[in-house]
């Protein structure tokens, strides 16, 4: 049974005590807010609970799936099978979600007692919750003090406040306001599940977001493909011209060689070197390096490397027939997933939709990191494409290999490099944390090598002769940008492992009402995304020393800084609702960014 409240009774009360001054004592004054869990220990995973629906106010009966104590979240499964992670302030057992209201009330015998007075001692009690057996599961019985009552009417959630006196309504009313989450203070968005109603009552209506996916899943390959059939033609900007001979895009041998690469770079995968992170064998840099080393044994056996540039093209086409064979043959295997690992955007029943958005996070299938097997594809495909086209090069024409195209394939190198050798920090970008493993994901990995790579093959076929000076100038660009990108991403991802690192106790830093910190020094005090300008600068370096004489591919530098730019516009906003007012003060004092006092 609850037990009694200390406060101290209304004044005019019967009493069987002799009396007391009807003072309240401030030392045991308690007003609590309407409670949400039991305690502060999370609920057990199989855990019977009510559940907000994300972008409603609406509770839904769940099961607990997954505890995740760390980010002190829920895997919950809704009982039409949606499986969605949602914040612990918004799970309540289904035992303490909703608060009695008492269905009849007692007339007192007491003469001294009016009608208000019964319905202040009503409030009168503590707010500690117990649980017991005894108890009928759908009418737990919960007393707060000076705190509103909570009916639950047909799965709808309404706070109702009781003002029985003039003191208590205040309080009353506070006690409203603290039962709602941040989120229900804002406008309520619809249900995204059709079979569920929304905040209004309706049922939601059709979800164009197929299309969307559909046109995604046709334009990013056609642009591809266009890029590298103009290029095929001095990479002139003009409308590209397509043949209709289908030996013109699948070639066998150019699969079989997508096919030997991808054994070979999952062979390597498997090598027992390196640390382990998160589960998975850090041995990226060291399969790079036995890749690369293993060109000067091809170059010495005669091997023809030749057939990479004769199949540059057909090997795009198969890259791109590989990506929607990837995304199908995950999208299959999920089913078996387990359901922690379903992604909430990729579990909508549309095909076309969970195709585009990935059904899984993270699969792990074979004993490999799928996620993590695709950057090292998209790595190291780039740093063997460029040595590859850049030695057979070499070979054809001697010494008249172009300064140019040597800068530009060695930054290229460099960069695949740098990832494999830090791939532990892939683990905290947006990539491995937020984003489901389907075709969106893989695309912009397994096409990403054939951009830059756009830089080399036009060197090769249009050398150009540039100053040192201009060279140099360049290079010191990417210099620049590989410090200001490589250090800021450091400092992030270190912070991001272990705020009290003692490496990092000379950055100042922000608090914020959710008690995570923000850096505010270094690199970030100068501008709020240095890494963002480290990748432009790096970047436009790439495509430099083409000169100016075409545009085609300048594609890589301007696309990457508009979605840079666009991206730092969505982080803003993501920020400032995720921070509040510690965001604001960073804004105030960090205004630019990307370009300090520009940008």
């Amino acid at each position: 049974m609850p037990r009694r409240s200390t406060r101290s009774r209304s004044r005019g009360r019967a009493e069987p005590t002799p009396k007391k001054t009807p003072t309240t004592p401030k030392s045991k004054k308690k007003t609590a807010a309407p409670a949400v869990q039991e305690g502060p220990s999370m609920l057990p995973e199989g855990a019977e609970v009510m559940a907000r629906w994300p972008g409603s106010s609406l509770y839904f009966k769940a099961k607990i799936n997954y505890v995740r104590s760390d980010d002190n979240e829920y895997d919950v499964e809704y009982e039409n099978g949606t499986v969605y992670t949602i914040k612990a302030k918004d799970v309540y057992r289904q035992q303490s979600m909703v608060m009695k209201k008492a269905s009849s009330r007692a007339r007192s015998k007491s003469r001294g007692r009016s009608p208000a007075r019964r319905k202040s001692n009503k409030a009168e009690t503590t707010a500690d919750i117990v649980d017991s057996p005894a108890e009928k599961p759908a009418e737990p019985e919960v007393k707060v003090s000076k705190v509103s009552k909570v009916e639950k009417i047909e799965k709808v959630k309404m706070l109702k406040a009781e003002t029985p006196t003039r003191v208590s309504a205040r309080i009353a009313a506070k006690a409203i306001s603290d039962g709602f989450s941040d989120d229900e203070s804002e406008k309520v968005k619809l249900a995204p599940n059709p079979e569920l109603p929304d905040a209004r009552g309706k049922k939601r209506g059709w979800s164009f977001e197929w299309v969307w996916a559909l046109v995604f899943m046709l334009l990013f390959p056609a642009i591809l493909v266009s890029l590298h059939r103009l290029c095929q033609t001095g990479c002139k900007l003009e409308v590209p011209k397509f043949s209709k001979n289908v030996n013109d895009y699948v070639d066998k041998e150019s699969l079989m060689l997508l096919i030997g690469f991808c054994t070979v770079l999952d062979a390597l995968s498997f090598l027992p070197v390196g640390a382990v992170v998160n589960g998975r064998r850090m041995n990226g840099f060291l399969s790079l390096m036995i890749l690369l080393a293993a060109v000067p044994a091809l170059v010495y056996f005669k091997v023809p490397i030749n057939i990479v540039s004769k199949k540059y093209f057909t090997m795009v086409t198969g890259t791109v027939l590989f990506s929607y064979l990837t995304a199908l043959l995950s999208l299959i295997l999920s089913r078996w997933g387990t359901k922690s690992n379903i992604n909430a955007k990729g579990n909508t029943g549309n095909l076309l939709v969970d195709f585009f958005n990935g059904r899984e996070m993270n699969p792990k299938h074979l004993k490999m990191d799928w996620k993590l097997q695709t950057l090292r594809f998209s790595m190291m495909t780039l740093a063997v494409l460029n040595v590859l086209l850049v030695t057979d090069n070499v070979i054809s024409v001697r010494e008249k290999v172009s300064p140019a195209l040597i800068l530009s394939a060695t930054f290229q190198v460099l960069y695949a490099m740098d990832a494999l050798f830090f791939e532990e920090y892939f683990f905290m970008s947006h990539d491995a944390m937020n984003t489901g493993y389907g075709w969106s994901l893989i695309s912009s990995y397994t096409f990403f090598p054939f951009i830059p790579t756009l830089i080399t093959r036009f060197l090769i076929e249009n050398p150009t002769s540039l100053q040192w000076y201009y060279l140099a100038a360049i290079g010191l660009m990417n210099a620049l940008g590989y410090v200001i990108y490589r250090s800021s991403e450091t400092q992030r991802c270190e912070f991001a492992k272990n705020p009290n690192n003692p490496s990092l106790a000379h950055l100042e830093t922000l608090t914020t009402a959710g008690n995570k910190k923000i850096i505010v020094s270094g690199w970030w005090g100068l501008v709020r995304y240095p890494n963002y300008l480290g990748e432009i600068l790096m970047s436009w370096s790439w495509i430099l020393p083409a000169g100016s004489t075409a545009l085609v591919p300048y594609y890589l530098p301007v696309v990457t800084t508009l979605m840079l730019v666009v991206r730092t516009h969505q982080i803003n906003q993501k920020n400032k609702r995720k921070y509040g007012a510690a965001w604001n003060s960073y804004s105030e004092k960090v205004r630019s960014n990307i370009i300090p006092k520009v940008y």
